[in-house]
């Protein structure tokens, strides 16, 4: 991720507006910058990310010893800590860094953990302990261990952003007051927006800036309603009670995306730490792995997808659970664009249809249907549960005759027609149809030859699977 993305999520301001308050050369800056590369330096006016010292320290000493605890005492010259029940000082000028461990908030704040490798974790920062950082990105939270870590930043407030955009802003830019009052808007602060707005038309009569703010006035009106003497509303009725829980785990989702990986066009790895010595002393034997000392010293500055591969080709499938796959798959993002999201949740999986009590055996959840978790597990059911007759749910090697495939087209047009059923329509529409083509060509994407994955799953409507062969041993 450029650093200009990094910089837009952080603010949450549109580019039009950081290019108004003057973010231009951070935009080249981003525009330029390569994988690997750390980002600019945020110029001292800008609001920095959160950097004040906690009263958590981590210390690191020398390349061979490193501390954590309560600092009690600091000055230029020292600083003193309490750490497992005891007090210790240490001089400045011999030791190598202090970092100021952070305090996010309860539920975790939004920041960056970087690594001393180079590399960088965006997402939700829950903690910054003395033993290990843990982080959410996409729903995974992961465990990073102190010493794999260089620092935390947690993202600037709102209110910092909001001083730092005024500061910069002449009053007579009206343009730039518009797109400030977008922003607030954005970020919900509805009565400063109405403030900037009514300012600005107060200079000039701008019709962006008076068609701006009806709107805001509507929405908070709206608001006001919501909260001023409210009618009270019947209990929402729970669809989703007496209906199959889901199962799967962040670390199931990280399972079933390690065995997706294609090294074609592979996604975002790390390994965990010390992984590679692991591999090296369990797969000393192999003939991947280099009996000289010089040439293994080599395999640590493989990069991440590099030593994935080496791995993968060791087939040393005890270390895959230490390998985080920090954005999805090309295969899986296909199945979660172009099928679950395009079509399956919102045709099969309702409460009047394979998402409710009268799904039959083939049940798909619908709850949170954003979450990985959710969609991986929809496309375990797919592949698991297994159906009487001559035809699977998905087709591996005959795409075009899943069933998946084939219950979605017209009845008339389909060599295996959907049963008939009352309200059945099908979702494909006559002929080849992009959306079907898609799902087709999603199905030939996933990995082949099909791996079993490691993940202890039936699916939810089946006590235990048919008298079927056990799938064939794969290299994966």
């Amino acid at each position: 991720m450029t650093y200009l993305n990094h910089l837009k999520r952080a603010t949450g301001m549109s580019l039009a507006c950081m290019v108004i308050l003057g973010f231009q050369a951070v935009a080249l800056a981003g525009a330029q910058e390569t994988a690997g590369q750390d980002p600019p330096p945020v110029q001292a006016s800008e609001p920095k990310a959160k950097d004040t010292m906690s009263g958590r320290v981590h210390i690191v000493i020398d390349r061979f010893r490193e501390v954590s605890g309560e600092v009690i005492k600091s000055d230029d010259a020292s600083i003193t800590i309490k750490r497992e029940g005891r007090t210790e000082t240490y001089e400045r000028n011999k030791i190598l860094a202090i970092v100021p461990l952070m305090e996010p908030k309860a539920g975790g704040e939004h920041g960056v953990v970087y690594m001393r490798d180079g590399s960088g974790l965006e997402g939700l920062v829950l903690s910054d302990g003395f033993d290990e950082v843990v982080i959410e990105v996409e729903g995974i939270r992961h465990r990073v261990p102190r010493t794999d870590v260089d620092h935390v930043e947690l993202y600037p407030g709102f209110e910092e952003w909001l001083t730092y955009a005024r500061s910069k802003i002449r009053p007579e830019d009206l343009e730039a007051r518009i797109e400030l009052a977008k922003w607030m808007m954005e970020n919900k602060r509805l009565q400063l927006a109405r403030e900037e707005l009514t300012a600005i038309i107060a200079i000039d009569d701008h019709p962006e800036a008076r068609q701006l703010l009806e709107l805001t006035e509507v929405r908070i009106e709206l608001e006001n309603e919501g909260t001023e003497n409210p009618t009270p509303m019947p209990p929402k009725q729970n669809r989703t009670e007496g209906l199959p829980k889901r199962q799967l785990t962040a670390e199931d989702v990280n399972i079933i995306r390690v065995f997706e990986i294609d090294f074609r066009n592979p996604p975002k790895v790390s390994l965990g730490p010390r992984v590679i010595d692991d591999l090296i002393a369990q797969h000393a034997d192999h003939p991947l792995i280099p009996n000289d000392a010089q040439q293994r010293k080599k395999l640590f500055s493989l990069h991440d997808i590099d030593q994935v591969k080496l791995i993968f080709d060791v087939k040393a499938r005890e270390l895959y659970p230490r390998i985080l796959v920090e954005s999805i798959p090309h295969s899986l993002a296909l199945f979660r664009k172009n099928v679950h999201n395009a079509w399956l949740i919102r045709n099969c999986a309702t409460s009047g249809c394979h998402g409710g009590q009268n799904s039959g055996r083939f049940f798909l959840h619908r709850a949170d249907a954003t979450d990985s978790r959710t969609i991986l597990e929809n496309l375990l059911i797919l592949e698991r549960l297994d159906i009487e007759g001559p035809y699977k749910l998905v087709d591996y090697e005959n795409p075009e005759m899943s069933l998946l495939v084939q219950y979605a087209m017209p009845q008339t047009e389909s060599r295996v027609p959907h049963p008939d059923v009352p309200g059945f329509k099908a979702v494909f529409p006559s002929g080849k149809s992009r959306i079907r083509t898609n799902t087709e060509n999603w199905i030939r994407s996933m990995y082949q030859p099909r791996p079993k994955y490691p993940v202890d799953y039936i699916p939810p409507t089946q006590v235990k699977p048919l008298e079927t062969p056990a799938p064939p041993r794969v290299p994966r």
